[in-house]
């Protein structure tokens, strides 16, 4: 039975092989939709993964909308002869073109994104003064507040950041002629990712895991530790400014 199944296995990966020949030969559209079509399952994973995160900002229409156009360009755009699937070049062009959409909507105000520059920028004093990373009262206290207005910022912008973070690791991939100097910087900021999360709190570690390795959602990240939603939320925009800063030199320009 086990042999049988891989044999279709084969079989299937050898027609679509061939789909993918025909069509960079031709172009033909026909068969560019035919292989868009093998590939949609791509942008429906994509799109239910991102919408439980930002329902409240796009609907799942217009993720899943944007999500198709991306594919379509992916399909077009692909070429066979790198050493990337195309599965995994797909998803990430999925995935950045949702993500250039919900940031296109500014649903973020001003003060928001201000308020966590404030964060980051005394969070970065406080580091390079004592050389470790610090605490919420530290931080606090650099700001001229109370902990509890810090821990508020950080729920509030949970979502803001979980898109700056999304803008690193999705690594801006345009086409997939990468020269030697773009893969050795993707190869280095995956590498220092890997470091940044490694040095993260316990706590913070966990809800990263959780949640991007997992993927699980706040409310069940939030059942498993034993914390309420907007706890989460809060040691989850914590992490990230953790990793943000620990990535300063490959860091998109924030707005």
């Amino acid at each position: 039975m086990i042999k049988e199944l891989s044999k279709v296995d084969t079989a299937c990966e050898s027609d679509t092989a061939k789909l993918w020949d025909r069509y960079k030969q031709t172009g033909d559209t026909e068969l560019r939709n035919k292989l868009v079509m093998l590939y949609v399952h791509l942008v429906e994973i994509t799109a239910k993964k991102m919408y439980h995160v930002f329902s409240s900002k796009a609907s799942i229409e217009d993720i899943i909308s944007n999500g198709m156009i991306s594919l379509i360009k992916a399909v077009e755009s692909y070429d066979q002869n790198r050493d990337v699937k195309f599965e995994t070049y797909a998803s990430l062009r999925i995935r950045g073109s949702v993500i250039d959409y919900i940031r296109g909507q500014d649903w973020v105000p001003r003060s928001v994104r201000d308020k966590v520059k404030r964060i980051e920028t005394c969070y970065e004093n406080i580091k390079a003064r004592t050389g470790r990373e610090p605490v919420y009262k530290e931080i606090a206290e650099e700001m001229g507040v109370k902990q509890s207005e810090v821990e508020s910022i950080l729920y509030e912008s949970h979502n803001y950041n979980i898109i700056s973070f999304e803008e690193i690791v999705n690594f801006n991939i345009k086409d997939n002629c990468q020269s030697p100097q773009e893969y050795v910087i993707k190869r280095e900021t995956k590498e220092k990712l890997s470091r940044a999360i490694d040095s993260l709190p316990e706590k913070e570690r966990l809800v990263i895991s959780l949640f991007y390795y997992e993927e699980l959602r706040v409310k069940d990240i939030a059942s498993v530790m034993g914390i309420s939603s907007s706890r989460v939320c809060q040691i989850h925009s914590m992490a990230l400014v953790r990793i943000r800063k620990a990535l300063n030199s490959y860091l998109m320009p924030a707005e």
